[in-house]
C-alpha cells in the first residue's frame, strides 16, 4: 500500500460557496464541520450536489467521479485552478514516473 498525503491532512474537504473558506476532515469526522460558514453565513459543501461523491481538493471546481461542477472557477474576480481536474480515470504510468527519482 503506497503513501497517501492525504490521509496526514484529512481524506476529505468542505468549502464554502459564498467566500471561499474551507476545512479538510477525516472521513467519518464531517459531523465536526459547521453546517453554515463561520465567516460569512453561506453555504458548505461536502459532496457534489449531482452523484454524492466526497470532495478530496480544496481547490475543486468539478467533481472528479462525474465531471459536474461543484462552484464557480472564479472567487473574488480570481481564478481557483489552472489546470483541470482528473476526473476518475487516472493514468497508472505518469502516476508512477512521479515518483521516480531522477539523476539532474
Amino acid at each position: 500500500m503506497g503513501h497517501n498525503r492525504n490521509r496526514e491532512l484529512g481524506d476529505r474537504c468542505g468549502f464554502c460557496l459564498t467566500c471561499g473558506w474551507g476545512r479538510r476532515f477525516m472521513d467519518g469526522a464531517g459531523d465536526d464541520l459547521p453546517s453554515t460558514c463561520p465567516d460569512c453565513g453561506g453555504t458548505i459543501v461536502t459532496e457534489c450536489p449531482s452523484c454524492g461523491a466526497a470532495i478530496v481538493s480544496l481547490m475543486g471546481i468539478t467533481c472528479r467521479e462525474c465531471g459536474q461542477p461543484l462552484r464557480d472557477a472564479t472567487l473574488f474576480g480570481v481564478e481557483i485552478r489552472r489546470k483541470p481536474e482528473k476526473v476518475a480515470a487516472v493514468d497508472a504510468e505518469a502516476k508512477l514516473r512521479d515518483n521516480v527519482k531522477t539523476s539532474p
